[in-house]
């Protein structure tokens, strides 16, 4: 070798330490940076040369794309349960336990004591007025309840448009990122931090719903729903829609609604849970609540033998007798006859004698008493879109109707907590494979700190070799 390409060779060693170092103090400055990739360096020799150099040809990102898209993946499903288990909060709270004194099961227990007590002593005021108030508040508890399902449909609409817009925003985004990518010659610093921003929207994505994640030739990020439809092909990002009224999402003129047979959509992330909640989870829930209403007022209409047809019984909707075509959101509309109301020009012996009735009856009759208690104490028949069951009491309905509902929340607690425990391991597993480790690179430093000094090394002595062979001219 001659003295010219060893001057070369260590020149080049020079540069590739000096670069070396700015790419390993990024990585120790950036340690803590969320979404920031560790970086190395492509190395290449200089071919065709006899000095045996080599040369820097990029900057990589130590990237695992295998394990990136399982955690994108895993908190898709975490964000799926986190939604339905955040819109049931407060619904159950409203809702309570069987044995809880505002619950249902407690209401229409403490309304059957009345009764009770009543048909011990049916001319005694101050049990009618129990009673009344009883039944009062097994209308209001069903009200709040159907209440707190609406607000938690509400709520559930005005999060999926948010996150809709959200989405719209990332896939745009996305989109930026990869022109600006394209842009980028070669493996720059740039462009590996341009890299570094799209990982982090991918992930803010995954989110949101569950998608396929693919490149083209030119390297650009395309994207598609996990059931295929494009999302962002060939630069071009279909905006996502969604109509609250129907609960649909479209991608452009694509249908991708969670759930719907025969729709390319997809099934995780946050949305698909609210989406959930609006078309399945809220309305079964709601149903099952309109099925005790319709159950409460039917049996004490058919056990009212004063009424006559048409005529309201001691539950009404909204003070008119039961109609079988408005049985969807009764539970909400539910009260109490006016017609044992005081305040409300009704009195109070019609829970005695019947709603219908025109005049008082004997006071020591407790006939209609114990026939409004065969109401609550008799077998009844539901709907089996319930769920429930299609026969039983009341009360069992009731504590199986609580019990359904509050195990949609808790299960998606549950499953919520084991997801995060997996998406734990994952997340640990990609820091390992894609994260600093600053012990690390504070030994690289140590190899480049030796690598340089040897480069010196030998310029130091290339030099001193020159100045000699000069002297002896």
């Amino acid at each position: 070798m001659s003295i010219s390409s060893a001057f070369a060779a260590s020149q080049s060693g020079l540069r590739m330490t000096e670069k070396w170092a700015e790419v390993t103090s990024s990585n120790i400055a950036n340690a803590t940076r969320e979404g920031y990739v560790r970086r190395g360096l492509s190395l290449s020799s200089t071919a065709g040369e006899a000095s045996g150099g080599v040369a820097v040809t990029g900057i990589t990102r130590e990237v695992n794309s295998a394990v990136a898209r399982m955690y994108r993946l895993e908190i898709g499903r975490m964000s799926r349960q986190q939604a339905v288990a955040d819109g049931l909060e407060t619904y159950a709270a409203q809702l309570g336990q069987p044995d809880d004194a505002q619950a249902l099961t407690s209401r229409l227990t403490a309304l059957q004591s009345s009764f009770d007590l009543l048909a011990n002593n049916p001319a005694d005021p101050s049990l009618q007025r129990a009673t009344v108030e009883a039944a009062g508040a097994l209308a209001r508890t069903l009200n709040q309840a159907s209440a707190a399902l609406d607000e938690a449909g509400a709520e559930a609409r005005r999060g999926i448009a948010q996150d809709v817009e959200t989405l719209n925003n990332l896939l745009g985004k996305v989109a930026s990122l990869n022109e600006r990518i394209v842009q980028e010659s070669g493996a720059t610093a740039a462009r590996a931090g341009l890299e570094d921003e799209l990982g982090t929207t991918l992930d803010a994505v995954a989110e949101l719903m569950d998608v396929q994640v693919s490149r083209d030739a030119q390297g650009r990020v395309t994207l598609h729903s996990s059931g295929g439809t494009p999302l962002i092909a060939a630069g071009t990002v279909l905006q996502v829609s969604y109509d609250a009224a129907t609960g649909r999402l479209m991608a452009g003129t694509t249908e991708i609604t969670p759930g719907v047979p025969g729709v390319r959509g997809f099934e995780e992330g946050r949305i698909a849970g609210a989406l959930a909640l609006q078309n399945e989870v809220l309305p079964q829930m709601q149903l099952q609540l309109d099925e005790f209403a319709r159950a409460l007022v039917e049996g004490f209409e058919t056990q009212d033998a004063s009424l006559a047809p048409g005529q309201a019984g001691l539950f009404t909707d909204s003070g008119a007798a039961y109609d079988p075509a408005q049985r969807e959101g009764l539970a909400g509309r539910l009260s109490v006859n006016p017609a044992v109301l005081p305040e409300s020009g009704g009195e109070l012996w019609r829970i005695r004698d019947g709603l219908g009735a025109a005049a008082p009856g004997a006071d020591s009759d407790s006939t209609q008493i114990n026939a409004f208690l065969s109401a609550l104490e008799a077998q009844h028949g539901f709907d089996t879109q319930a769920q429930l069951g299609d026969q039983g009491t009341l009360a069992d309905y009731a504590a199986n109707l609580i019990s359904a509902q509050q195990f949609v929340r808790v299960d998606a607690q549950d499953q919520l907590d084991r997801l995060q425990a997996g998406a734990e391991a994952i997340a640990a597993t990609r820091s390992g494979s894609e994260g600093v480790n600053v012990d690390d690179e504070l030994q690289q430093l140590a190899a480049i700190e030796q690598a340089y000094a040897a480069n010196s090394r030998v310029m130091q002595t290339l030099a001193e070799m020159i100045d000699a062979l000069l002297a002896a001219v």
